[in-house]
């Protein structure tokens, strides 16, 4: 009798088990130069039952899945931000890739994707900021020299700089973010006017105006608030702050343009 309950017991465990069926989706991301492992990297996984999961690999560049449903088909893309970086490079760098996993789960099947990393702009390369004066639409990067030269491009530079990465990364689009200061009059218009200011600089150069979206922030995102500017003692530190504040920044928005045949 006590066999026959053991039986019992054991089937129903099994039985409990089999319909908890799991999978396991896992990887490695690398970089193809050196097969580095890349750290925080963003991994998306969709399944077409509607469920969308992320996870960021870990210092070794390894993450992974358990997902319960064994029906739905799936895809596995991977992003990057600031905090992406691979193991040998102390400074984080812009990576990129185009790859995807696709695939349909089934029970008791594992999945290993992993993905290959191309560094798209050069590890502690920074981006220009480009600054502009009160109430206006021209550029005082070139004036800076006064307080702070080794910070700043001038405006030729930044310009040049941004297009080339444009040029030399074609399938990346970007937008251009401009922001206002609190003294400044329509922040909100002006601070599109000054995004749209660099585009029109970009495009005159070659590049695809598709590529570039400009959004203006007017006051919604200052580096400076009010009340750490106020804090300084002399009139032209707050002068300086205030200009800090009037400006546009770049960021990577797509990384899958393409150009349109003629």
């Amino acid at each position: 009798m006590k066999f026959f309950f053991c039986t019992i017991i054991s089937f129903f465990s099994y039985c409990a088990i089999s319909q908890n069926k799991t999978v396991l989706l896992e990887g490695t991301v690398t970089m193809d130069d050196e097969k580095d492992p890349v750290e925080n990297a963003i991994i998306h996984l969709k399944l077409s039952s509607g469920t969308m999961l992320e996870e960021k690999t870990d210092v070794f560049g390894k993450y992974k899945f358990i997902v319960k449903d064994t029906t739905s088909n799936f895809s596995i893309t991977l992003v990057t931000d600031k905090s992406t970086r691979s193991l040998s490079r102390s400074s984080s760098c812009i990576f990129a890739t185009k790859d995807e996993g696709k695939g349909t789960l089934k029970a008791n099947t594992n999945f290993v994707k992993d993905f290959q990393l191309v560094k798209v702009l050069d590890c502690g390369m920074h981006m220009p900021t480009i600054l502009f004066y009160k109430n206006s639409l021209s550029c005082c990067n070139d004036s800076l020299h006064k307080f702070k030269p080794t910070n700043y491009e001038t405006f030729e530079n930044a310009t040049n700089m941004l297009y080339q990465t444009l040029k030399d990364n074609p399938t990346i689009s970007i937008e251009l973010a401009g922001h206002a200061s609190m003294e400044e009059n329509k922040p909100d218009k002006l601070s599109k006017q000054r995004a749209n200011t660099i585009k029109r600089a970009l495009v005159s150069k070659g590049i695809n105006k598709k590529r570039i979206q400009t959004k203006g922030w007017g006051t919604e995102k200052p580096l400076f608030k009010t009340e750490q500017i106020e804090k300084a003692i002399r009139e032209e530190e707050k002068a300086v702050l205030h200009l800090k504040n009037q400006r546009v920044v770049f960021r990577i928005i797509s990384w899958d343009f393409v150009e349109e045949k003629k």
